[in-house]
């Protein structure tokens, strides 16, 4: 057990922007959490919406709270200012709609501590909303180049994510925690996940992911192997594929060698359609028979 009196830091960081009602669920989340030396860092992005001003207005004055305001930079600006001005050793980051349970930044911090070769650590994933369901996913970095298969939720130490420069702020339609992750595996930096049930996230289709992130899905993908050539040339590819090819993985990692020289030929259009009609049917078959991780 930790010392209660004894406690690093650990800020939370909370990008908002419009989140509704919501907003008072995750705060309320991160209030009552087991761990006590904590503050927690919300961005209001530029929000106009009344119940969310409300209740950024009724929880601003408690001591654990920092609100920063600013005009609508987008989310990757907003998590960047977040960190910047933060204190903790380590960082946590949640967005304004999701949730996390009572002992999640305890299990988080005792996870990394134990695992001192890990860069950081994410949690299981419960979808609630549109449809329910938990998500278990391993770290494959292989995989990783080719699918965002990780939570953006994740808890690092305060000087990795500084080193490695926080999120792309032109990242404003999405993705930008994929290819953070993407950026501090090419450095040999690599997650874990911590195998419980810890981060709730809201499923909505009127959500960044599925109403513009997944549409602009092969675009945004062109921009992150723009970023990182080195790790994407055939050399490279088949290197790491050795590399992690017996280690666990999500799907079989051969499939991807085929989905990239199909995305290296095919009009980002039709790619990006694919996209969503997998995850379209994929989700389905996850509401209505409950298969799919």
């Amino acid at each position: 057990m930790i010392n209660k009196t004894n406690k690093e830091l650990i800020s939370i960081i909370i990008p908002c922007f419009n989140g509704g009602i919501l907003l008072e669920r995750a705060l309320n989340s991160v209030i009552n959490q087991s761990w006590e030396n904590k503050e927690i860092i919300l961005v209001d992005d530029g929000s106009t919406d009344k119940v969310t001003l409300e209740i950024i207005e009724k929880y601003q004055n408690l001591p654990e709270i920092k609100v920063i305001r600013q005009k609508n930079n987008g989310l990757p600006n907003a998590r960047n200012q977040g960190g910047k001005n933060a204190n903790g050793k380590y960082f946590y980051f949640l967005d304004s709609d999701d949730w996390i349970e009572p002992d999640t930044l305890e299990k988080m911090f005792c996870f990394l501590k134990n695992n001192k070769d890990i860069a950081y650590v994410f949690p299981d994933i419960v979808l609630e909303g549109e449809f329910n369901k938990i998500i278990r996913k391993e770290f494959n970095f292989f995989e990783q180049l080719f699918l965002n298969q990780l939570p953006y939720s994740i808890f690092i130490r305060h000087d990795l994510w500084e080193n490695f420069g926080g999120y792309d702020e032109n990242m404003k339609a999405g993705y930008e925690d994929w290819e953070f992750n993407i950026r501090m595996g090419s450095f040999g930096a690599f997650g874990k996940r911590l195998p419980e049930p810890l981060f709730h996230y809201n499923v909505s289709y009127s959500g960044m992911l599925l109403s513009k992130t997944s549409k602009s899905h092969s675009k945004i993908w062109k921009y992150i192997i723009s970023k990182n050539r080195n790790l994407f040339s055939l050399k490279s590819i088949f290197k790491l594929w050795i590399n992690w090819r017996l280690k666990p993985s999500n799907y079989p990692l051969i499939i991807f060698f085929i989905w990239y020289v199909f995305f290296s030929f095919v009009p980002d259009t039709w790619t990006s359609k694919i996209f969503m009609n997998f995850r379209n049917l994929k989700w389905f078959f996850t509401r209505k028979i409950n298969i799919f991780d």
